[in-house]
């Protein structure tokens, strides 16, 4: 029994995600929060039809954009992209594989993060 818990520690240790992504997929890792000027975590990995859940702090928003916005640190966005207000929790629902791109409005260029659905 002490063997297979010692495996399972270590295997977990070196299995570990990278700091700051997520990839399992329930509630408690599929939410988005923020520390101070950082989305928590910053790029999240999920599959098609999850939910992902926002909860962020008064001064925060995120607000998605293009990939081109994203890159040149601009906050307009995107045509039918989602838009989770200041101190909202809420959530969207990854609905098509592909990369989600988003800023906190008022603090670019450094409050951005991304969700890639699988």
């Amino acid at each position: 029994m002490k063997k297979i818990l010692i495996i399972l520690t270590f295997t977990l240790l070196f299995t570990s995600c990278e700091k700051n992504t997520i990839v399992i997929n329930d509630q408690e890792n599929n939410t988005i929060t923020n520390s101070g000027m950082d989305f928590i975590p910053n790029t999240l990995i999920c599959n098609v039809g999850d939910t992902i859940y926002f909860e962020l702090g008064t001064t925060h928003n995120a607000v998605e954009v293009s990939e081109n916005d994203y890159n040149n640190n601009i906050g307009t966005p995107l045509a039918n992209g989602f838009n989770i207000g200041y101190g909202e929790s809420s959530y969207i629902v990854a609905s098509e594989e592909k990369i989600y791109y988003y800023v906190c409005q008022p603090h670019l260029p450094g409050m951005k993060g991304v969700i890639i659905v699988e």
